[in-house]
């Protein structure tokens, strides 16, 4: 597990989002696959007072049920983290993920929806840190230097089988019930939403750097992780996204496959740099939007107080042509 080692150099990297790396920018693509009418997946890149986040779902109820599901999560975490105040990353993924479940749970209660619900993966980058949430089976990998780590824990009943020993964990993907959820998003009211925290650390100009890949399990059903981390490795993020999804199909291509590649300007680490704090960036940007809250309200007052003197000024012009008419009648 690569992840362990915390030696390196802290790094207070910002958003993500159309940055990535020194060189290259985040990707994604989503499609439906070869077999499928409907493409039920969705994904989307959220900016918000909390950072950048980045969501993948797997929609599923048949009929339209899927890909309203999806779209209900993308709508209500996006609402959520918009429309709130910054918080720490995890605190605003779990509220987020939470308030999509609520939106979903009150929409299966129409009956041609009962059966609806969602996968949900996210991960949210705020100053160096990076949190991840996690309901159902779509994944988190992190890539380095061509070796690969799932970050997430699948919620399924073969996942359960490997926990317990019952099967091994290459087994999992072609055992008969793999596809078995025993979490996702809208199932009921109370929802366990599985939290990660890392922090991303610069590394020596020599030392490789993350990639984070996020995907729904029509890659990796299809696509070893072996070929995963080498794709990825070896092409720029769009490329990957592309070839990853050419490959899925090739093999079939069962099901709606989306994926996003996300370059870090570091490694991550378990531990937080030395002296960062999260609070600090919090009262910092908190600070900011006073501050052009207040900019944009005296502008505003400004315009106001122009455009009132310029129909003042116009209305006592009219005044003074009528009066005008009045003594030329």
């Amino acid at each position: 597990m690569f992840l362990e080692d915390s030696e390196g150099r802290s790094s207070m990297e910002g958003d993500t989002h159309r940055s990535g790396s020194s060189h290259l920018e985040p990707a994604a693509i989503t499609d439906t696959g070869c077999e499928r009418d409907l493409n039920e997946d969705r994904y989307a890149a959220v900016e918000s007072n909390s950072g950048t986040t980045w969501l993948v779902c797997d929609g599923m109820g048949g009929q339209t049920g899927g890909e309203l599901a999806a779209q209900l999560a993308i709508d209500a975490i996006r609402r959520d983290l918009e429309n709130l105040p910054p918080r720490p990353p995890m605190a605003a993924l779990k509220s987020a993920v939470i308030e999509a479940n609520r939106i979903i749970v009150l929409r299966r209660q129409n009956q041609a929806f009962a059966q609806m619900g969602t996968t949900a993966t996210a991960v949210q980058f705020f100053g160096s840190e990076v949190a991840f949430a996690n309901v159902g089976d779509s994944r988190v990998y992190l890539i380095r230097d061509g070796a690969i780590q799932q970050l997430t824990v699948d919620h399924t009943y073969v996942q359960e089988l490997v926990d317990s020993g019952q099967i091994r964990p290459e087994e999992a993907l072609s055992h008969p019930q793999a596809h078995i959820l025993t979490r996702c998003i809208g199932a009921e009211p109370g929802l366990e939403v599985d939290l990660s925290q890392y922090w991303i650390w610069e590394v020596e100009e020599n030392e490789p750097k993350d990639i984070l890949l996020l995907c729904t399990d029509g890659l990796y059903s299809l696509v070893d992780e072996g070929e995963i981390a080498s794709i990825v490795s070896n092409a720029t993020p769009s490329k990957a996204c592309v070839q990853l999804v050419e490959l899925a199909k090739e093999r079939g291509g069962y099901d709606n496959i989306t994926l996003v590649v996300i370059p870090l300007s570091g490694q991550l680490r378990t531990e937080a740099p030395s002296g960062y704090s999260t609070e600090e960036i919090i009262r910092t940007s908190t600070a900011q939007m006073i501050m052009e809250s207040q900019s944009f309200d005296f502008v505003g007052a400004i315009r106001f107080v122009v455009t009132l003197g310029i129909l003042s000024t116009v209305a006592l012009f009219l005044s003074f042509l009528a009066i005008v008419m009045m003594v030329r009648v």
